[in-house]
């Protein structure tokens, strides 16, 4: 409780009552290392205040750090954020004060306390925690997660693509010509067969997807902007008239097509990945658009963009970036990603007039809450009046899909993958667990289907039988649209696209 709850009006402690009570949507990251050996330890603690404080959701737990996604009472999820601040900030301690206690001279002591020290606070100093809205368009039992998953992970992200998946890639490239995108039929959640199966013999690996080399330990993450950092300079760059700046969505193809950061005069790089391992590929292939350049880079939360814009750095470095081409000018991330962005310049999308002053609480709560909690000033700001620079809606990786609060746009940024119509709803009215989402037939990947052409196409999951009752069948949807193709067929970088308004 508030340590200022007595001293309130009645009016107050009744509000105060209710916002603490409202469910919500944490998500967080915290580049904090943790031993190996706690590594068990540190799951054990996660699920006993989990379950003490009713919260589920999906925890990662590696050596380099914690990502999560969490749903419950927010003031439970605040408890939650308080206890877990304290457990690793003791885990901290105690192995600094291990790692002295080891050495037998005071120089080794005070070279292994740096080390620890940079360890620790390489990919972010601080627990880095959104409060998020349910949508009011569907039920909220419909979006609260129902279980808690825990587990240890090799990284909190990762970066690398496996050998398994490397050798797909050029199998697939070497045969592209020659064969036609397989669909995959899936009987029931959990079952799936293959309808054809292609044959491949080549066993190369393609450079560029083994697993990097770069020396990343040596670099700290790109400098974070606020949200009004980040207008402030790509305003700045736009007005020039030869714009040295680029974006780069360090998220996926299904994120970015239904809401991404839409600014006159400065190119977007859209990774069209299926998954963020490929992001060094895309990098790689897009050095002649990095060179030179102001690049910023955005994801959903941040916690993706702490390892790309070090990656970013390493390669630029290195070996692997070509004689005569500039090294990008400067590197910046959006602190808290798209979340936080649109915690200041967005708005709520199911909102009306008459909930103008609901809403208004809702903002000055989270307010008080990063005021409370952010141990860099710069987190203080007061929200700044401009212009949102999001265009759409922010994905998100919970049962709501993507978070009620939009950019300022009025235009839809999505299109239906079949028509070309103008359309963002993978859900089709549906609530995500329902489980009625579009997806490609081959990669499985989410795809934008309209309500007029989504009962015309099977989806993966769907079998002829079960809808068209002996019907003529009905066409495989790809992600590709109606040419029966899959763009994410080996995760190619030849689908990332640049885009500039």
């Amino acid at each position: 409780m508030n340590e200022n709850y007595y001293s309130k009006s009645c009016g107050d402690k009744v509000q105060e009552e209710l916002t603490n009570a409202v469910p919500m949507i944490a998500l967080y990251y915290w580049y904090a290392a943790i031993p190996k050996g706690s590594l068990k330890q540190h799951c054990d603690f996660h699920k006993s205040l989990c379950t003490r404080l009713n919260l589920y959701g999906r925890i990662r737990i590696s050596e380099d750090g914690l990502n999560g996604v969490l749903s419950g009472k927010r003031c439970d999820l605040e408890c939650y954020e308080t206890e877990l601040k304290k457990e690793v900030t003791t885990m901290t301690m105690m192995m600094q004060v291990s790692s002295c206690c080891e050495d037998e001279e005071e120089e080794e002591q005070e070279d292994e306390s740096a080390i620890s020290s940079s360890t620790t606070s390489r990919y972010g100093k601080v627990l880095d925690v959104k409060y998020c809205h349910l949508r009011k368009d569907i039920p909220m039992e419909k979006q609260m997660f129902t279980s808690l998953s825990i587990k240890i992970t090799k990284e909190v992200v990762s970066l690398n693509e496996t050998l398994a998946a490397a050798t797909a890639v050029v199998k697939q490239q070497q045969h592209k010509h020659n064969t036609t995108v397989t669909p995959i039929q899936k009987k029931g959640r959990g079952r799936s067969k293959r309808i054809q199966q292609q044959q491949f013999q080549s066993s190369e690996s393609p450079p560029h997807l083994m697993r990097d080399t770069l020396a990343l330990d040596k670099y700290e993450p790109a400098r974070h902007l606020t949200p009004q950092e980040w207008n402030e300079k790509l305003l700045q760059d736009s007005e020039l008239v030869d714009s040295n700046a680029v974006l780069i969505d360090a998220r996926n193809v299904y994120e970015s097509n239904i809401g991404h950061f839409k600014i006159k005069g400065i190119p977007t790089i859209l990774t069209n990945t299926r998954k963020y391992s490929t992001i060094p590929s895309v990098l790689k292939a897009s050095i002649a658009n990095l060179a030179g350049k102001n690049v910023y880079m955005y994801c959903t939360g941040g916690v993706r963009c702490e390892r790309a814009s070090v990656y970013l750095q390493a390669l630029s470095d290195s070996n692997e970036w070509p004689d005569g081409f500039e090294k990008p000018k400067c590197i910046y991330q959006l602190q808290g990603g798209i979340q936080k962005y649109l915690e200041t310049y967005g708005k709520r999308l199911d909102d009306g007039d008459d909930d103008e002053e609901e809403q208004e609480q809702e903002k000055k709560s989270i307010s008080n809450h990063h005021e409370r909690n952010d141990d860099d000033d710069n987190n203080n700001d007061d929200k700044s009046h401009g212009p949102c620079l999001f265009a759409g809606k922010n994905f998100v990786f919970d049962n709501r899909r993507y978070d009620p609060v939009i950019g300022s746009h009025e235009d839809t940024i999505g299109r239906c993958v079949m028509c070309n119509t103008l359309h963002d709803d993978y859900d089709n009215g549906h609530a995500p667990c329902d489980n009625k989402e579009a997806r490609c037939c081959r990669c499985r990947v989410l795809v934008l289907v309209c309500n007029d052409c989504r009962g015309k196409y099977l989806s993966w999951g769907e079998e002829t039988s079960d809808v068209d009752h002996g019907l003529l069948p009905k066409e495989y949807v790809f992600c590709g649209g109606t040419k029966n193709i899959c763009i994410n067929e080996g995760n190619e970088v030849e689908h990332v696209e640049v885009k500039s308004y």
